[in-house]
């Protein structure tokens, strides 16, 4: 009866142990929560103010922490192009801010696929550190510039820009022309460009004659209320379905350097609306 008391005390004894330990380990656990991250990241915008070109870019982020913060654009992941940060963003604890950078689509290299994070350098005031917050819409912006600017295709026939094209897109200084200016190419060689839905009548913003040669589209301006007339420009052209993209290489009217480029969408398939003069 004697020894039967000892062994149960000595059980005892190890289970309590045993229990104690695994108390002590899951506490030290539970001390420790992985740390928080610094910063979140937004969706990835077109610059708004300030910007003389579509290309420039504003990714929004989060300060998480209890104090000040200075964040700098490093990378994103999945991109392979050029890309220049700008001034970094102070933020305050809690807060938003913008953290403006620009891009130089690469035309030599795919299409790049999601951009799946941000690298971001994070200063505090305890040091430096780089974070990776995930982007929420996987760079679509960026990834929708480097289409338009490095689009693809076979040589195109005249007859497939004759038609009229309102502007959906600008890449450039040209902003205000989206959504509010169409151009009509004729089949004789011809165009007009004015106001949307104003092709008809006699406010005309410019007119000329264009000339396609494989994907390079000169168009020559006699008039123009808009820039310097007479004189030409030199776009690469490429259509696909009812969408065309036009990246702008040389030339007085409109001027722009390289990097801009303008999105179209055929409206009318054949010209042939009223007041098409020569």
């Amino acid at each position: 009866m004697g020894a039967a008391v000892v062994v149960s005390l000595v059980v005892g004894l190890v289970v309590g142990l045993l229990v104690g330990a695994s108390t002590v380990s899951t506490g030290r656990a539970e001390s420790r929560p992985a740390p928080k991250a610094p910063v979140a990241a937004g969706v990835v915008t077109e610059a708004v103010e300030g910007s003389t070109g579509g290309w420039d870019f504003e990714l929004p982020v989060f300060n998480a922490t209890t104090g000040p913060v200075d964040v700098g654009l490093v990378s994103l992941e999945g991109a392979k192009f050029g890309l220049t940060s700008g001034e970094q963003a102070n933020l305050a604890p809690g807060t938003w801010g913008t953290v403006p950078f620009s891009v130089a689509a690469n035309c030599d290299v795919a299409s790049p696929g999601a951009l799946t994070s941000a690298r971001l350098r994070v200063k505090t005031r305890d040091g430096s550190s780089v974070a990776a917050p995930p982007l929420p819409d996987r760079g679509s912006a960026v990834r929708g510039y480097h289409r338009a600017v490095c689009a693809s295709a076979d040589p195109i026939p005249s007859r497939e820009l004759v038609g009229v094209w309102t502007v959906e897109k600008v890449y450039g200084p040209d902003t205000w022309l989206v959504g509010t200016r169409q151009i009509r190419f004729e089949r004789d060689g011809s165009f007009v460009v004015d106001r949307r839905r104003g092709l008809s009548s006699d406010g005309l913003g410019a007119r000329g004659r264009y000339r396609l040669e494989g994907e390079l589209l000169t168009v020559g301006v006699y008039r123009s209320d808009g820039c310097q007339a007479p004189s030409t420009a030199t776009w690469r052209v490429t259509v696909r379905d009812d969408q065309m993209s036009m990246v702008w290489i040389h030339g007085v009217c409109p001027g722009g350097q390289p990097g801009d480029a303008w999105v179209l969408r055929r409206t009318l398939q054949d010209a042939g609306t009223p007041g098409a003069q020569n």
